[in-house]
């Protein structure tokens, strides 16, 4: 594996959700773990960059929420264009994730620029050279945002060492020995040790895929879909009210009563729309989710397109 040459710029750490052709990724970073995504990693001038790789979607439209809910930026590499082609770029715009890296043929990138444009998508025109990767790296990012959360994605036990969890950190800096609270077991967790692409650390900064160990923790109480927050005062409810926003392109829209999916941050949870009034939806959950600033999207698995909203919880 070759790592990008390193530049006079300061960046920081960056998630990419990329779909299409696996081996030009292949060609720019280490493919790491996998469950229904493929992680590859690769550094920048000192940073992490992490590729998340939904090789089940377009059959699972939720492998592609959850590698979007982390993400920051994207690309795609494709040479026609089809309707995952489309609820890729309506996930792009749900998550507001603004910069997208194209690698396609002339007449596949100038409807891509057509469509995402109309969506207030960036599109940089890439090649597979490590040039463009490194060029499309040094556009700047959202901010990460203060508060400590960690979403993991995998659990398991490591001989010798315990408990171990992979996620990635969207906020604020953990610590070694840092003590959070875990959704939705609610326990306490005490992370006994932090490691970055296999090297230990004594802190981890936005944007970082990290893996944690901890002291006294069993992995069911940090399955898939954890999240590590340390903020005092994170509410939960069964009965969660958002501002939803839908695509006006799209002819399907929510409607009271219908049965769908709440997606966020790696978990997918049954619910049913319950009222609608002014944009705000009030959505039943089969389980109680947190009030967070965080992208919730809504699916219904047989429309077309399968996401079909996504908001962040109002007042």
């Amino acid at each position: 594996m070759k790592y990008i040459k390193a530049v006079n710029s300061k960046l920081v750490n960056q998630t990419v959700l990329f779909y299409g052709d696996e081996d030009i990724l292949k060609s720019l970073a280490k493919k790491g773990s996998e469950t229904d995504i493929r992680f590859y990693n690769t550094k920048i001038s000192g940073n992490e960059i992490t590729f998340l790789y939904p090789f089940k979607f377009p059959e699972r439209i939720q492998t592609l929420l959850n590698a979007a809910s982390v993400s920051n930026k994207a690309i795609l590499a494709v040479n026609e264009l089809d309707k995952s082609v489309g609820e890729f770029l309506l996930t792009l715009d749900y998550h507001g994730i603004k910069n997208l890296g194209v690698i396609a043929v002339p007449q596949v990138l100038e409807h891509i620029q057509k469509i995402a444009g109309a969506m207030g998508i960036s599109v940089d025109a890439m090649s597979q050279k490590y040039e463009d990767v490194e060029r499309f790296s040094l556009l700047p990012v959202t901010p990460a945002k203060q508060e400590n959360l960690v979403v993991l994605d995998q659990s398991f036990q490591v001989k010798g060492v315990g408990t171990v969890s992979l996620g990635f950190l969207l906020g604020g800096q953990i610590k070694k020995h840092m003590v959070m609270k875990a959704y939705p077991s609610g326990k306490t967790v005490d992370i006994k040790s932090i490691q970055i692409m296999d090297v230990d650390m004594e802190t981890a900064e936005p944007f970082s895929r990290v893996g944690l160990a901890y002291r006294n923790v069993e992995v069911d109480d940090v399955p898939k879909g954890t999240i590590l927050y340390s903020k005092e005062g994170v509410e939960f409810t069964e009965s969660i009210q958002l501002e939803v926003r839908t695509n006006p392109t799209v002819k399907v829209v929510p409607s009271v009563g219908e049965k769908i999916q709440l997606n966020f941050l790696f978990n997918n949870i049954n619910a049913e729309i319950s009222d609608i009034s002014e944009g705000k939806y009030l959505i039943d959950v089969d389980k109680k989710v947190p009030i967070i600033d965080e992208i919730f999207s809504i699916t219904s698995l047989n429309s077309s397109p399968r996401v079909i909203g996504a908001g962040k919880p109002g007042n």
